[in-house]
């Protein structure tokens, strides 16, 4: 998600001549993103530590017609942050689910870098009733289980969990195709990617949602439910190897002009693999609260471990921000983290304190 954008508007209308044209035009957006967060480990570990990260975004999409959109992403970074002390001492979710420097390098083990996005996107139809179809290089979360409240590391919640659903093991940066129907209220979209497991093992990821944007009284609120599943080159039990496979619930509802509401759930429908049986998130934002400036952000999640084939018994991962708008394109969000994984013989705990400054030009 993008606040604000540099906008170049350099258009080729059917003529042939050179002119200014916000329909048939391209458009550059620049985001950059500074985070410093530190952790204090607890339980079964000692000890704490800080660290700090950069990334620049850079989307350039080029869209000649109201119909046609090409869209290319690419992004860079300095620093790890805290990822590889979370990840060697053991944690399933990460306290910043930004793409960072060894994110970008060799993406999915393709030999690509930096690029994330490339695709071709064409629109039939009209206001009632659309079809767009999408094809390139693509992120599923750009597709599958969106959320208004807690679907942004840049400017919402920083931990993976309230990101996106864990459990649906939704892929990134791959090539893949998209179909989105659009009626009345309704919207239904189709996705396939090939990708790579951590293991370097292809696979094909199929994933299909059915959207319902209620307005009420209350206000706008926005209900999908989703299943994936993939073809059988996922690790199993023992050395075999088998689908991965579940149904997920992403909502959220506005009460009235200040606040809102979220929620996930994610169930494991095959738990011959993956780390998961079910996963629930939940929790709300408020606008200007008590009058403040800025926005409050107060998230739960809950993961229960599959233990047909991980140690995971169980995670608890709580996030509190609050973010302050510095200007009409830069805030800066304060952040703190909770997050207790507790695994077959020992259980990992950590408080992460998080200041992040984010601006889109």
């Amino acid at each position: 998600m993008k606040l604000l954008k540099w906008e170049l508007f350099i258009c080729f209308p059917l003529l042939g001549s050179f002119g200014l044209e916000i329909n048939n035009c391209t458009s550059l957006d620049l985001s950059l993103t500074g985070v410093y967060q530190y952790s204090e480990f607890s339980k079964d570990l000692k000890g704490s530590t800080g660290k700090g990260s950069v990334a620049t975004d850079i989307g350039l999409n080029i869209h000649p017609t109201s119909r046609d959109e090409f869209q290319l992403t690419l992004s860079f970074a300095g620093g790890n942050g805290l990822k590889k002390t979370f990840e060697e001492k053991g944690f399933l979710f990460m306290p910043n689910a930004d793409d960072l420097e060894d994110d970008l390098k060799d993406i999915n083990g393709r030999g690509r870098d930096y690029l994330l996005e490339a695709w071709y996107k064409h629109t039939f139809g009209g206001n009632n009733f659309s079809l767009s179809l999408t094809g390139g290089i693509v992120d599923a979360t750009a597709y599958i289980d969106e959320n208004s409240y807690a679907n942004d590391e840049l400017t919402q919640f920083m931990n993976d969990v309230f990101v996106n659903d864990p459990l649906a093991a939704l892929p990134s940066y791959d090539l893949g195709a998209v179909a989105e129907v659009s009626f009345k209220n309704f919207s239904l979209t189709g996705l396939v990617i090939n990708s790579k497991t951590d293991e370097g093992k292809n696979y094909d990821y199929f994933a299909f949602e059915g959207g319902y944007n209620l307005k009420s009284p209350l206000g706008e609120g926005n209900y999908r439910v989703f299943y994936f599943r993939t073809t059988k080159d996922f690790p199993a039990k023992g050395e075999n190897y088998d689908y991965l496979e579940g149904v997920g619930l992403s909502a959220d509802q506005r009460l009235g002009q200040k606040a809102g509401l979220f929620a996930r759930i994610g169930l494991n429908t095959h738990t011959q693999t993956g780390d998961l049986k079910a996963f629930y998130s939940a929790g709300t934002v408020v606008d200007k609260p008590i009058n403040w400036k800025g926005e409050l952000g107060v998230g739960f999640a809950y993961s229960q471990g599959n233990k047909a084939l991980s140690s995971l018994k169980n995670a608890k991962t709580a996030e509190v921000y609050y973010k302050f708008p510095l200007k009409e394109f830069a805030s800066l969000t304060f952040d703190l983290q909770w997050d207790r994984e507790r695994f077959v013989g020992r259980t990992l705990q950590a408080f992460t304190y998080g200041i992040r400054l984010n601006a889109t030009f």
